[in-house]
């Protein structure tokens, strides 16, 4: 069985760190993390990045249009974009 954690996130750079902190602290690693993006500035990028250098594991940055508020789209994207 495989276990995918998918993140919501939109411009709020600093909460999605907090969140990979913790997600490097946890003793069993999920097999993949997912970050569903409602249309996030390139710093959010940047920092998905930076952590997907970081993880022993993949981490997907799916990434949408800012055309307003579409969370269900972002997060079912990343559903079905997942392995797990």
């Amino acid at each position: 069985m495989k276990t995918s954690l998918i993140v919501t996130t939109y411009n709020w750079k600093e909460a999605l760190d907090l969140v990979f902190r913790s997600i490097s602290r946890q003793t069993e690693l999920p097999d993949e993390v997912l970050i569903a993006d409602d249309g996030s500035r390139d710093d959010t990028k940047e920092l998905i990045a930076h952590w997907a250098g970081r993880l022993p594991i993949p981490v997907k940055h799916i990434w949408q249009e800012d055309l307003g508020f579409r969370l269900a789209r972002s997060r079912n994207r990343a559903i079905a974009a997942s392995t797990g």
